[in-house]
């Protein structure tokens, strides 16, 4: 719905804007700064020159926002997006989409859980995010409940018999008392 109404937007770059944020990570500015001897399109692969920590980083590109780039009209020098502020045009399609509460900097944290649920490490999403230490990862990879709850079924040993119940609490008592010493 986001996406449906950021392509009503006057602003027609924020569809794409969006679409890029959305898969890749990247914060606004990063975006918004982003220019095309920065976009790699033969390697698949953007690079950041000035981030906020300060280091340089490539953020692999997903087909979706290598599609997204490479299908910008016009001459590929300079800056990919002429705009410099999107905030009202993306503040009107966040409330037209009904979304409350949403902000542009969420699309980084909506790009980190839905990593994360598709089975991403947090190692590889700290690189991609450009996070200094993992803490900081830890705050973006947001799992929704729905997500834990496969994880609990998936990672479930099948009880045979109450026997077998009876073994995995002796098991799960002499693992626990195992790891306190």
């Amino acid at each position: 719905m986001l996406l449906a109404a950021c392509a009503k937007s006057k602003n027609k770059a924020l569809r794409s804007i969006v679409v890029i944020a959305l898969e890749s990570g990247l914060r606004r500015a990063e975006v918004l700064g982003l220019t095309w001897d920065r976009v790699d399109l033969s390697r698949g692969v953007i690079r950041l020159e000035r981030t906020k920590s300060g280091k340089r980083r490539e953020v692999p590109m997903r087909q979706v926002v290598y599609n997204t780039l490479a299908g910008l009209p016009g001459p590929r020098e300079g800056r990919v997006f002429k705009t410099r502020s999107i905030r009202t045009a993306f503040e009107n399609a966040a409330e037209a989409a009904g979304l409350d509460d949403f902000h542009f900097h969420d699309t980084r944290h909506h790009f980190a859980s839905w990593f994360m649920m598709r089975e991403g490490s947090l190692q590889e999403l700290k690189e991609i995010l450009g996070h200094a230490d993992i803490t900081m990862t830890l705050r973006y990879a947001h799992l929704s409940p729905a997500h834990l709850r496969s994880a609990m079924i998936r990672t479930e040993r099948q009880a045979v018999s109450a026997a077998s119940t009876q073994d995995s609490a002796q098991e799960a008592t002499a693992l626990a008392e195992a790891s306190s010493k």
